[in-house]
């Protein structure tokens, strides 16, 4: 099987030729003119000398390792083999390419800069040692791009399946709406068709509202908090309907925050907490408050109840699942967005959440709580 995870090495464009085999074989030329300079005397003279031989090579086997990555690597890539050793394979290619090139580039040294330059067997020897001491080193800087780019493009796939993943969450958590809900909104309509019809057509006439908007948001990845609102309201009163008097609703929402963008169907996982455990699940009933300020540069609203409440640090059963969806929201929407519980037995739950004014996409981040009762 091809190995489909290695990257195809680019294909330079002539503007890459050019800098590599002018500009770069010019600059990198200089460390081995030093290098060898200062081997032979270190005069100005044996300075100039060694540049000279020092861009032959340079030319030669950076064009070697060019064409060796711009034609040979491609198609090793392409071929079929084994994917244990493959490394060691190109790096030998690489050094081979080198080597052959250094060589070529000793004769026209020898030819036309400097007539004794392979003058006898001991300085063949000597080149080929030389050779092969800095092809190893050439080949490790071009295994480096090579390596650096492959990593890049890791790096780049796994920024998107990163982000398809969390689109995915992101629409599976925005389908939570607890079938509970449904289950007793249907009972309550049953009731109330024979005892009050009108009553039971205005709770189907929300209900329809309800999941339409819920349809209509599930793609989308932010509201209009004016329209999360109607939505909360909509809810509420489908409660009401079942839970009568015994359910209390507070509002105290600051004006012209309606057009503020929050994360759709957020906040209602919240507020069904709140109805099923400080209000549905009391014989006295329960308060719930919802209030909405402005804070800066961010939006801030609380979900507040006054029931049972529960330990710091602790969830109580049942709210999981609500909790961690909101959190796992919030985290995916990116900095600037926050959520805190404040809890304590028989004092009731308080929800904070804070949202960025100007909405924008980013990377999933973690939340970080800044109070002292964060429900983990």
């Amino acid at each position: 099987m091809t190995d489909t995870s290695r990257s195809t090495p680019r294909r330079l464009s002539p503007l890459d030729w050019v800098l590599n085999l002018s500009v770069y074989t010019a600059l990198w030329a200089i460390p081995f003119a030093l290098f060898f300079g200062i081997m032979n005397g270190g005069t100005l003279e044996v300075f100039v000398l060694c540049y000279r031989v020092s861009l032959v090579f340079t030319l030669f086997i950076r064009s070697a390792l060019l064409l060796t990555e711009t034609f040979v690597a491609p198609r090793l890539q392409a071929a079929e083999r084994l994917e244990r050793g493959h490394w060691a394979t190109d790096g030998a290619i690489y050094v081979v390419a080198s080597i052959i090139a250094a060589y070529l580039a000793a004769i026209v040294v020898n030819r036309f800069v400097w007539s004794t330059f392979l003058d006898g067997p001991r300085a063949w020897l000597v080149t080929g040692l030389f050779t092969l001491l800095f092809s190893i080193l050439f080949t490790g800087i071009a295994y480096a791009r090579v390596f650096y780019r492959q990593a890049l493009e890791r790096a780049g796939q796994v920024e998107r399946i990163r982000a398809e993943l969390a689109q995915a969450e992101l629409r599976a958590l925005r389908a939570q709406i607890n079938p509970h809900f449904l289950f007793n909104t249907l009972n309550t309509i049953a009731a109330l068709i024979n005892e009050n019809p009108s009553d039971a057509e205005d709770v189907v006439t929300r209900l329809a509202e309800v999941f339409r908007y819920v349809l209509t948001s599930a793609s989308r990845e932010h509201s209009r908090f004016g329209d999360e609102l109607e939505f909360l309201r909509s809810y509420l009163e489908i409660e009401r309907s079942r839970l009568g008097e015994r359910l209390t609703l507070i509002e105290t929402i600051e004006p012209d925050l309606e057009s503020i963008l929050i994360p759709s169907l957020l906040l209602q996982p919240l507020v069904e907490n709140a109805v099923r455990y400080a209000v549905a699940g009391r014989t006295g009933g329960g308060r719930i408050t919802l209030a909405a300020r402005r804070a800066g540069e961010s939006l801030v609203v609380e979900i507040a109840d006054d029931g049972p409440g529960f330990v710091a640090g602790a969830t109580p059963r049942g709210h999981g699942v609500g909790l961690e969806s909101v959190r796992e929201r919030l985290r995916l929407a990116g900095p600037g967005h926050a959520f805190i519980i404040h809890s304590s037995p028989e004092t009731g739950t308080r929800a904070v959440l804070t949202f960025p004014l100007s909405p924008v996409s980013h990377r999933p981040a973690a939340l970080m709580p800044t109070e002292a009762h964060p429900c983990d």
